[in-house]
């Protein structure tokens, strides 16, 4: 085998490692949206979350969660909408007429990590 043969092997077995090192796990963002009396949500505990409400406010609450978790994490990296440090969940406050989005890098303690899915919560207030 000649060199330049060797070095498009071993360039291939590291893009390789790399490509396992991110993950297959299963980790799922998820959001659970609140609304205030006498409106309604659909969604929570899914990725798409949406709520109406009659308070005419300007923003609810609502938090992002991570589940499906299988190993131990050494930290999350929250990124979008969810501005938290670590944990596995993160309370936002949602602005009506917007889409709020979140996604989160999870860093395990064996040294793999995992990108999770986008979930976006929207929430609209009036009659």
């Amino acid at each position: 085998m000649n060199k330049t043969m060797s070095n498009m092997l071993k360039a291939i077995g590291v893009m390789a490692a790399l490509g396992f090192g991110q993950s297959a796990f299963a980790a799922d963002m998820v959001c659970n949206l609140n609304v205030k009396s006498g409106g309604y949500v659909d969604g929570n505990g899914t990725a798409h979350c949406i709520g109406f409400d009659y308070s005419f406010g300007s923003s609810t609450s609502g938090t992002y969660s991570i589940e499906n978790v299988t190993k131990p994490i050494s930290s999350v990296i929250w990124s979008g909408n969810a501005k938290c440090s670590g944990g596995v969940s993160c309370g936002v406050t949602v602005r009506a007429y917007s889409i709020n989005k979140a996604s989160a890098t999870i860093l395990y303690k064996d040294g793999t990590w995992e990108q999770t899915n986008t979930a976006n919560m929207s929430y609209e207030t009036g009659y």
